[in-house]
């Protein structure tokens, strides 16, 4: 470390602190149901970017079969196979009862933050399956299965050009909760807490109990290892299309087998009105080499300044 301090440090650092923030200011920021995080006004908005009233957003990521959508961001099955059961446990594919409806008894964050096939949205429900008004044979349809739903105001009439105030949460309070969290695991392990007011688990727990989620808590009786996997995977739900997740594999070292691995959707078949078929399909393959955690440095700059070439370039 060039600073001298060692990893350990570093993590009791941060959790101290994310410490003095939850025990000085946490108060301040209540946080208000999941769903209200498009809302400008939530209580849990630390740091945001706002907007004046538009659509913009709306006319990009609308599902196409919708007046004026152009489907825009389209989540992965990856992302979608991420939020467990409502009883915690996580959701499988091998399961033949997940798989013939494989959006039932989920964490609520996932109706919260991405459009799934039948969902009721606006006037109708979403027709993602092939053929459908959202879905395969359309063109500028989803590739995925998938529409987000996570920002946008569903109340706006785009034919009549109806706007919303938006923003762009940059740091809301749920976050420095997981960070916290994180940062206590690794330092001290789950119930660590050298004399604060919440350890690992518990802080995690905050968030999984919060309004309009209210997952099952983490038992205290989980090893180092399983919450740090634990917090991870909700770090992804939680933060969810706020920028996050990008950053986090590469602090974790393990973009290569997440920001690498193929790019998943599903393949929707219609049987009935209320019956459908459900088929995981890689949608395309993506790659990142262990060097992509650096970028290159132009030959050019090379040339002039005598610095070395980053790893593996």
């Amino acid at each position: 470390m060039q600073d001298g301090k060692s990893q350990q440090e570093r993590w009791e650092e941060a959790a101290a602190a994310c410490n003095d923030f939850i025990t000085t200011l946490g108060n301040k920021y209540p946080m208000d149901e999941y769903r209200l995080i498009r809302d400008y006004q939530n209580g849990e908005i630390i740091f945001d970017r706002r907007y004046g009233s538009t659509n913009t957003f709306e006319k990009n990521n609308y599902p196409v079969g919708y007046n004026l959508g152009q489907s825009g961001n389209t989540p992965s099955q990856n992302l979608v196979d991420a939020y467990e059961m409502i009883d915690g446990t996580p959701f499988d594919w091998n399961n033949p009862e997940h798989k013939s409806n494989p959006y039932a008894n989920r964490d609520p964050r996932l109706a919260m933050s991405i459009l799934t096939n039948n969902v009721e949205f606006k006037d109708r429900t979403i027709e993602a399956w092939t053929g459908g008004r959202d879905g395969k044979g359309v063109i500028h349809a989803t590739r995925t299965g998938y529409y987000i739903y996570k920002f946008i105001d569903p109340n706006l009439d785009l034919l009549q050009n109806r706007t919303s105030v938006h923003h762009w949460v940059i740091m809301r309070y749920a976050e420095i909760l997981l960070s916290y969290a994180e940062a206590m695991n690794e330092a001290y392990g789950p119930t660590g807490n050298v004399g604060y007011r919440l350890n690992a688990v518990r802080a995690l727990n905050q968030v999984r109990n919060r309004v309009g989620v209210e997952m099952p808590a983490v038992p205290t009786a989980i090893s180092k290892e399983e919450l740090r996997e634990k917090i991870r995977n909700e770090r992804r739900v939680e933060l969810a299309f706020e920028d996050h997740r990008f950053w986090d594999v590469r602090r974790w070292m393990i973009a290569p087998e997440t920001l690498g691995a193929p790019l998943r959707g599903v393949e929707i078949t219609k049987i009935s009105d209320e019956e459908f078929e459900y088929k995981p399909i890689e949608v395309e393959k993506r790659t990142f080499e262990p060097k992509m955690y650096l970028y290159p440095i132009p030959q050019a700059d090379l040339n002039t300044t005598g610095w070395v070439q980053n790893p593996l370039w």
